[in-house]
C-alpha cells in the first residue's frame, strides 16, 4: 500500500494512513480505495508490529484479496484501458 501512496504522491514522511488520507482528498485514489487501503493496513499492522492483535488465516486471506483488487485497480484496470485506447485510435 505504502508503494503506491508514494507513487501516487504521497510524502514519504508521513504516515501510511495520513498518505491514503491524503490521496483521497486530493482526488488520487477514490473514498473506496481509500478504505480498501486502510483495512489492508489495519491487518498489516497487526501482523508486523509487536503487541498488535493476531491474525487469523481467514483474515489474512481476505486481506490478500482485497490488496489484489486495489493494486488491480491502480495498476491493471488502467494499463487494459490504455491498450484498448491505443488499439482503437490505430
Amino acid at each position: 500500500m505504502q508503494s503506491a501512496a508514494l507513487e501516487k504522491g504521497a510524502e514519504k514522511a508521513d504516515r501510511l494512513a495520513d498518505q491514503i488520507a491524503k490521496l483521497a482528498r486530493e482526488g488520487k485514489i477514490t473514498v473506496d480505495l481509500m478504505e480498501w487501503a486502510d483495512a489492508v493496513r489495519w491487518v498489516g499492522n497487526d501482523a508486523a508490529h509487536p503487541g498488535g492483535g493476531p491474525v487469523s488465516q481467514k483474515d489474512a486471506e481476505e486481506v490478500l484479496k482485497l490488496a489484489e483488487q486495489f493494486l488491480h485497480v491502480r495498476y491493471v484496470a488502467p494499463a487494459i484501458a490504455k491498450q484498448l485506447r491505443t488499439r482503437k485510435n490505430k
